[in-house]
């Protein structure tokens, strides 16, 4: 295989050292093997490469360390890999959250896919629950409709058990949006469309992405074939996550409408969000506690106030 067909794994760490070993262990069965890892570093100490150098002893990885120095969330760290991938002749680049397991040929058949399958620039796996004990059967998405002008997203097949849908669901599906968990991307739609926009920080940065992929004229597409499983601790004991989650995503969604100018639809979502926030702070309390009400209105209000970046309770 020539060197134009080398892809670049980018992995973005903070504090999740405890996600490698599963990860590198499914990176190690892959059927496709021409790839480099870029592995970046978002801490401000070197604890979670030293894990994975360790880890590495045991699967023997390519793994190109890039440390941030600083906590540039997901976007920035996904534009200094890709960056870097992109430098080192990468003309494919797999965005891929570290909390996941891949299909051993979850790759190799995205990479068919943009290669052999229609002119599609980006591709992403099916995406199931991870459970404790393993692989789940249950859909987390297949990737997404989106109405870009109103900034609503429309999973398709979640919640629904795979074995029990398999027929129902295309080999291959033409799709607005794709998971930020899992990408494979052609460089060249990138340098067409731009990176990620790293004011977001994290969380709906993938609307803002593939508005502007879609624009630029590349075709996106969910695989079947490719499957992956995201281990994402959904619990109510994780109440840290809940609350960055749930604050990024509503003031994200406000900066969406402020940089693309929608500020009909934005005064419509203030609306809406505010008549239906009793009913969402039940269900707040259910899955999480009261507080997580108030981190989605203060997303609201940031977003609004146009406050951008790392979120000033991050430590």
């Amino acid at each position: 295989m020539s060197d134009e067909e080398k892809i670049g794994i980018i992995i973005v760490m903070h504090k999740q050292k405890h996600n490698l070993e599963r990860l590198y262990s499914s990176l190690s069965k892959q059927t496709f093997k021409y790839f480099m890892i870029y592995f970046v570093d978002n801490n401000s100490n070197d604890v979670d490469i030293r894990l994975s150098k360790e880890l590495n002893k045991t699967f023997g990885l390519g793994i190109t360390y890039i440390k941030a120095g600083f906590n540039s969330g997901f976007a920035g760290g996904n534009n200094l890999g890709a960056d870097r991938a992109i430098k080192d002749g990468c003309n494919r680049i797999f965005f891929l959250n570290n909390d996941v397991s891949l299909d051993e040929n979850c790759i190799e058949n995205l990479f068919n896919a943009l290669t052999h399958s229609g002119g599609f620039d980006a591709a992403a796996p099916l995406i199931l629950y991870g459970i404790d004990s393993g692989n789940g059967d249950i859909i987390q998405e297949f990737g997404a409709s989106c109405d870009f002008s109103r900034y609503k997203i429309r999973k398709n097949f979640g919640g629904r058990s795979f074995r029990e849908n398999d027929s129902n669901i295309p080999a291959i599906m033409t799709l607005d949006l794709l998971s930020g968990a899992a990408i494979l991307i052609n460089t060249s739609a990138l340098k067409r469309s731009g990176m990620w926009e790293e004011s977001y920080f994290a969380y709906g940065d993938e609307i803002d992405l593939f508005r502007r992929l879609k624009e630029s004229g590349c075709k996106s597409a969910a695989i079947k074939d490719a499957k992956l499983w995201h281990y994402h601790k959904w619990t109510r004991s994780n109440k840290e996550g809940y609350y960055f989650e749930y604050y990024l995503i509503e003031r994200n969604k406000f900066l969406y409408y402020r940089k693309f100018r929608l500020h009909f639809q934005m005064i419509l979502a203030v609306t809406e969000d505010l008549l239906k926030f009793p009913s969402r702070l039940i269900w707040f309390m259910k899955v999480c506690d009261f507080k997580l009400g108030l981190y989605y209105l203060k997303g609201m209000l940031d977003g609004l106030m146009n406050r951008k970046g790392k979120p000033g309770f991050l430590s």
